[in-house]
């Protein structure tokens, strides 16, 4: 091919991750007014579907990341995209809280899980150098898929109804998704002869470059230099990214799920509140680029850091909202925390643990993750109810999101103990050594 095959498996597997938003949290926050005016449902009621999905995804988040281990990362998109493309569409004959959860559920458990795990998870076994662009281009693609189907939702509700915007977002996923996670994944490079990044093998060995030389070894330290799951577990980086994610996503979806209600409170129309919503996923689109470059420039616990700084910022300026300009301020800052979490977060478990148990490690180390999505969004709808203001969510989430910045940075690489390093040292040159045949 006149390009490297990496590219076509990265924007396959971004067609998932677009698809993925079609349950996003800022589709759900269009459909919050709507939803409790024809049926009377509360906003805690409503919300209350987020935690759902994010309970069963915990549930299930382990075993999704067994099997993209497993059995590779396209069957797992493939079957992602099917449940997903019904799950949306069977919303539209959602009339009771109870059908409205488990269809719900069903497509977050997809968004969560399956679909950014296997997507990130592929990638990353393609690239290592280009890990941080090969992954932002994945997100660019989720934003442009929040984009799509939050404008998608607001146009269909205000002109058509409610059923048609869930039915055209069925559509939507089936169409955009389907074809290219089952025709275009390929799981490694490997398979196709090919090494990450498009690397040329290493050169045979001279009198002076042995086997065991470091130039002959660095190819291959990438790969097999990889952390199982129990090994990653008994580390301290391990379970400060594991409670860091979970406190991002508590912030970061809490809010996001009640902004669109918010916005409509400040006075903002559906159709422009759909616009601020609309503009925080084009500054995520441009952002999940620029944070892929940035992490292959600077140290990935700092841009972390930077990221908690600006969802800190951003909570408590939406504190001060209410115009549109201001909201579109916001939404600005919305957006380029999206974007970071999303890359930053995918690209850490990479860079620190290796490509081969990849899946089962993001598999548990999400469960961290939906913890915080099933609080956040039922905290924020429990506190609104209580007080009839989100101004205590915003003072609360700013003052986590604040404290965070400064716990990320002591998740620093993780150093392998010497005699395991040994024995993997020993295992390469054995690999590297030449064989002759008689």
């Amino acid at each position: 091919m006149p390009f490297y095959y990496g590219w076509v498996v990265v924007a396959a597997s971004g067609s998932a991750v677009f698809a993925r938003m079609a349950p996003n949290i800022t589709t759900l926050t269009i459909f919050i007014l709507p939803l409790s005016q024809q049926f009377g449902w509360s906003r805690t009621l409503i919300s209350g579907a987020v935690s759902a999905g994010a309970l069963a995804a915990l549930v299930l988040s382990p075993a999704v990341g067994w099997a993209i281990d497993r059995f590779g990362a396209r069957p797992v998109l493939v079957i992602s995209v099917l449940v997903l493309g019904l799950a949306m569409t069977s919303m539209a004959w959602a009339t009771v809280p109870l059908t409205f959860y488990i269809a719900f559920a069903a497509a977050r458990v997809v968004f969560h899980t399956s679909a950014p795990i296997g997507a990130s998870t592929v990638s990353a076994r393609w690239f290592i150098k280009k890990r941080g662009r090969a992954i932002g281009v994945i997100f660019l693609c989720g934003a442009i898929g929040g984009l799509v189907f939050t404008m998608l939702s607001a146009q269909m509700i205000e002109h058509f109804s409610m059923k048609t915007a869930w039915l055209s977002i069925g559509f939507v996923v089936f169409v955009v998704s389907l074809a290219p996670s089952l025709l275009l994944v390929v799981e490694r490079p490997e398979d196709m002869g090919l090494l990450p990044d498009n690397e040329l093998p290493n050169e045979s060995p001279t009198e002076d470059d042995g086997p065991g030389s470091r130039s002959n070894i660095s190819t291959n330290l990438s790969d097999n230099d990889s952390w199982t799951l129990s090994e990653a577990m008994r580390t301290k980086p391990f379970w400060i990214l594991f409670f860091m994610g979970m406190a991002m996503f508590c912030v970061n979806t809490g809010t996001n799920v009640h902004i669109g209600a918010f916005y409509r409170d400040q006075g903002l129309s559906l159709t422009l509140a759909a616009v601020a919503i609309s503009f925080s996923w084009s500054i995520s689109a441009l952002g999940s680029v620029g944070w892929g470059w940035v992490l292959e420039k600077l140290e990935a616990r700092r841009a972390y850091s930077i990221v908690f700084v600006i969802l800190s910022v951003s909570s408590f300026y939406l504190l001060t909202v209410d115009s549109t300009a201001s909201a579109l301020v916001a939404a600005a800052l919305i957006g380029s925390v999206s974007s970071g979490s999303n890359v930053i977060i995918a690209i850490m478990y990479a860079n620190y643990f290796g490509r081969n148990s990849l899946g089962r490690i993001r598999g548990v180390s999400e469960t961290g993750v939906l913890l915080g999505q099933a609080v956040g969004p039922l905290l924020a709808g429990i506190i609104f109810d209580s007080r009839g203001s989100y101004s205590l969510v915003f003072l609360l989430f700013g003052g986590i999101a604040l404290t965070s910045s400064l716990v990320v940075l002591k998740a620093k690489p993780p150093v392998r103990p010497a005699s395991l390093n040994k024995r993997l040292n020993t295992e390469i040159q054995s690999k590297n050594k030449p064989r002759f045949d008689n």
